[in-house]
């Protein structure tokens, strides 16, 4: 329990200090995980580094935000962003829900939860600078988006979570796991869209009605921004078609596609293509259009989080549920609190595993599985929205630096409001509605 504490009061910590004193939280994070590694785990720096650094994560933000960097630095992005405001010049009142639709979109046809905020975040941004809306709707957009549209039955996740219960429950459960990935879908749609629309009206989306006298008529698009979008959208389609072609019709060359191109090597492959192209400086990308201080801030604080297995987080905070005599009632929203206070620190990926073995002994007890299966995920995603969690950081990609801090403030307190919100449906039962 000592330790717990101390993690907290470290993570608290930085918090007060990041933002009293402007300090990047990911560089007070590599100093507090260094620290906790030497007096705590008995490690080196190196074997840290070497162990615990999410040297993936630090890749995957830099080779993709630089491949989109350039697309930025054209102003081809901006471009993109600035017809859909035009055409909707009449109604850019609408545009936040363009982004949310548009994010669900692409995240359904194939790129899901990791490779979605990636592919739209810097153009539903755009959109919001262009119309002057509050950069939050834009990252909600992103975050909340990307997750319904992951959610759909020929995702992958889909097929992931019927085999990861199946595997802890067992095979004579299983038609009220489907039954529960449809309801998850339901209840993702409902809930989220809730969420975006009542930080649409919070946030004064429809103020823009004003605005749209602003949206002039674009310029028509430059040589190096033409060669640019051909290569995003040459990439989203390399990307998206083998993911959905395998869905239809299983073949060795979409499987190949689907296995091997991923968003890493193509972004990389993209990236090269336009710095060879020149369709802008290399050292200006790398310099300007590169987030560096989010990079930084989102792999300081994975390092971080990386230590709370080793301070007994997970372990103090799941042995009272398993333990504590609650009512049947209540047990699904403790899961729902218990991984949802987990998940706004770390990654709800990383959280939900530990508490898997909780599952069978909620559903021993008489909880209906839908509601378990509901709680679990709700607490698993919806603080994820935190700027300290992946879905969070991911979905800050394209928010331009003048916007961040702002919106990063937002980020850190929407996801209580979220968790508090779910967690009541949970205790009023909601995730109990049609059950089988």
């Amino acid at each position: 329990m000592a330790l717990t504490i101390l993690f907290f009061v470290i993570v608290a910590a930085i918090i007060f200090v990041g933002i009293k004193f402007d300090v990047n939280f990911g560089l007070l994070g590599i100093i507090a995980a260094l620290c906790i590694a030497a007096i705590v785990c008995n490690m080196s720096a190196t074997d840290a580094l070497t162990e615990y650094f999410p040297l993936s994560l630090f890749f995957n933000l830099l080779i993709t935000t630089l491949f989109y960097g350039f697309a930025n630095a054209t102003g081809a992005m901006a471009g993109v962003a600035q017809r859909i405001a035009y055409a909707f010049r009449g109604h850019a009142a609408l545009l936040p829900f363009v982004g949310y639709f548009l994010t669900i979109v692409v995240s359904a046809m194939g790129p899901g939860a990791t490779s979605t905020p990636i592919i739209v975040s810097a153009l539903v941004f755009s959109l919001a600078i262009q119309a002057g809306y509050h950069p939050i709707l834009a990252s909600l957009a992103v975050w909340s988006g990307t997750m319904v549209g992951a959610a759909m039955p020929w995702m992958s996740d889909w097929q992931t979570r019927t085999g990861t219960y199946q595997s802890l429950l067992g095979d004579e459960y299983l038609p009220q796991i489907e039954h529960s990935l449809w309801l998850l879908l339901f209840w993702f749609f409902v809930v989220y869209t809730i969420v975006f629309v009542a930080a649409y009206f919070f946030f004064g989306g429809y103020k823009v009605k004003g605005k749209t006298v602003d949206v002039e008529k674009p310029e028509p698009f430059t040589k190096e921004q033409k060669l640019s979008i051909i290569v995003v959208v040459g990439v989203v389609v390399l990307l998206i078609v083998p993911q959905f072609v395998e869905l239809i019709a299983p073949n060795p060359v979409t499987s190949w596609m689907k296995t091997y191109l991923s968003i890493q090597v193509l972004a990389a492959i993209g990236a090269g293509i336009l710095a060879v192209a020149r369709v802008a400086k290399f050292n200006d990308v790398i310099k300007n259009q590169v987030p560096w201080g989010l990079i930084l801030t989102v792999c300081g604080m994975m390092f971080l989080m990386k230590f709370a297995d080793s301070m007994n987080v997970v372990t103090t905070f799941a042995t009272p549920l398993s333990t504590a005599n609650l009512p049947l009632w209540l047990l699904p929203a403790a899961l729902l609190a218990v991984n949802g206070v987990l998940t706004y620190f770390c990654d709800g990926r990383a959280v939900s595993p530990m508490l898997q073995p909780l599952y069978p002994v909620f559903v021993a007890l008489g909880c209906p599985v839908e509601a378990v299966f509901l709680s679990q995920m709700f607490g698993g995603t919806g603080p994820s929205l935190s700027p300290f969690s992946t879905g969070g950081a991911m979905s800050l990609l394209g928010c331009p630096d003048d916007k961040r801090d702002e919106t990063v403030r937002v980020q850190m307190v929407l996801p209580w409001i979220i968790l508090a919100f779910t967690f009541l449906l949970s205790v009023i039962g909601c995730f109990r509605w049609f059950t089988v």
